[in-house]
């Protein structure tokens, strides 16, 4: 075990892998090598069939045997029904030990559970929204188990830290040449930020899963049929009305408002909110409220952005409709009004976790080039250090998503209240999922704490009329509105967090049920 450069005792080897411990935001250079995808041991005859009716027939194709690992994109979210087919599917053939690689999970994943318990699944990698992640935490379920950003993915992939096997794509349109896309389709999740330059460049076999093959051409191509192996039909991919659920479905209240009023007058104080600016939020109620600020600035003084980055909704379409904004990159889109946006507007362009969000990528990716951004957290301490993926209970119920990536904005702010059921802000978070050192403001319902490390943003922030605080404050104030909650933690690890570079940023400990 060693202390790693955020004080937290990780081991140096876990799960039969060797990890670097984390040593700063950009202290780790890229290692390895880019990987390519196999040739196939066979020539691809113009006869050589493609097409098949039944998951089963193209896994027998394929030759999917025991220990092999599996990618699948997670865009239609809480409607997704690929995962649980291919699997069911799977272990009716009596594969097991699988590594399941999916981009996230979610409650409606919660029966694969049972094929955990049967060693149909011996690993996951992958974020775990949910009853699996707290099946894992409370050891329910004992397999290895290890959480990546998305951009973390793109570059595991790519350098072979992850290695895909087979991918399987979730595709709402696809045409008999193997293109397909998001958009189009009964089925349509708009952006295919996940599949598109990480799974079906990399993995050693690209299988398309549609519910909407067509004679007509699909366009615009998310995936090209020159990176797809087979295509496979079933009765039904999804339901896109289910892509907006959890954290995404919140109605906005007086506290989300108050909090997004802080966030644009911290941003225009900054200096940051002025013309050809570039902005990302999420989607909860402190997002959406935020945009909404936002809106009547822009609009007040007749500012005019550059783009807005990352999942996409209506209220971020309504700034590019109402001409704010010059694009969008989307790389997943959060409700169907983004959805049908992305199929129309050709100022709603596709980006991928590849091109936003690895550390790694040629140029930066897209989130070095955000200069504002807002983010949420389920605890946050005094070191900044953010926890999106435990509870303080300790149960493992989120994933990290972009959360790590998008942080390295310009201006990285951090919205919470200071505490729900239990303090919010704290001595130190049950896990880190983004380090103090990418964080420069918190917001929240009692006041505002910038981050020290950031000097030139307190020096432009000193005469302002703002309600600053420091962190220890808003933390005293934390404590005396709830309890802090003890969580019963096991000795026994069940999950690696990594950092967007591959090193150990923390480990979660399993806690008695």
């Amino acid at each position: 075990m060693v202390i790693n450069s955020v004080g937290r005792n990780i081991p140096t080897r876990l799960f039969g892998k060797e990890y670097l411990p984390y040593a700063g935001a950009y202290s780790t250079p890229p290692k390895g090598q880019r990987v390519g995808r196999k040739y196939r041991s066979k020539i691809i005859t113009p006869s050589k069939k493609r097409i098949f009716d039944d998951l089963e027939k193209v896994i027998r194709q394929i030759g999917i045997k025991d220990g092999m690992s599996l990618g699948f994109n997670h865009n239609l979210r809480y409607g997704d029904l690929v995962i649980c087919q291919v699997m069911n599917t799977i272990a009716s053939m009596g594969i097991k030990n699988l590594t399941l690689a999916s981009t996230a999970l979610f409650p409606n994943h919660e029966p694969l559970i049972e094929h955990i318990h049967s060693g149909v699944i011996g690993e996951i990698s992958g974020s775990m929204n949910g009853p699996i992640g707290k099946a894992v935490s409370t050891g329910e379920v004992k397999i290895s188990t290890s959480l990546r950003s998305h951009g973390g993915r793109a570059r595991a992939v790519e350098c072979d830290d992850l290695h895909l096997d087979v991918a399987f794509v979730a595709s709402p349109a696809v045409d008999m040449m193997g293109n397909m896309n998001g958009c189009q389709g009964p089925s349509a999740f708009g952006a295919n930020g996940f599949a598109n330059e990480t799974d079906s460049v990399y993995a050693d076999n690209v299988v398309l899963v549609t519910d909407n093959l067509t004679e007509k051409p699909v366009t615009p191509v998310s995936i090209r049929g020159s990176n797809v192996d087979y295509i496979v039909t079933v009765d039904k991919i999804g339901d896109p009305n289910k892509i907006v659920a959890g954290s995404l479905g919140r109605n906005v209240t007086g506290t989300h408002t108050a909090i997004a009023e802080e966030v644009i007058n911290v941003a225009r104080s900054a200096g940051y909110i002025k013309n050809g600016f570039s902005f990302q939020a999420g989607a909860g109620g402190v997002s959406l409220a935020t945009v909404h600020y936002l809106e009547e600035i822009m609009t007040e003084q007749g500012l005019k952005g550059s783009f807005i980055h990352g999942g996409t909704t209506e209220a971020a379409v309504e700034l590019l409709e109402a001409g704010l904004f010059q694009r969008i990159y989307d790389g997943q889109s959060f409700d169907l009004a983004a959805v049908k946006s992305l199929k129309e507007n050709p100022l709603h362009i596709e980006s991928s976790a590849y091109h936003s969000y690895n550390i790694y990528a040629p140029g930066g990716p897209l989130a070095n080039y955000v200069d504002i951004v807002a983010l949420g957290a389920t605890e946050l301490d005094i070191n900044f250090n953010v926890n999106v993926n435990t509870h303080s209970d300790g149960l493992l119920l989120h994933g990290i998503g972009g959360h790590t990536d998008a942080a390295a904005a310009r201006l990285t702010i951090i919205t919470c209240p200071i505490a729900r059921k239990v303090p919010i802000i704290r001595d130190d978070v049950t896990t880190i999922s983004t380090p103090g050192e990418m964080v420069d403001v918190v917001i929240t319902n009692a006041g505002i704490a910038v981050n020290p490390r950031n000097k030139d943003l307190i020096k432009q922030l000193k005469n302002t009329d703002l309600n600053f605080l420091d962190i220890t404050e808003l933390r005293d104030l934390a404590y005396s509105e709830a309890a802090l909650l003890e969580p019963d933690f096991t000795d026994e690890i069940c999950t690696a967090v990594e950092y967007r570079d591959g090193t150990l940023l923390d480990v979660v400990y399993r806690v008695n049920a």
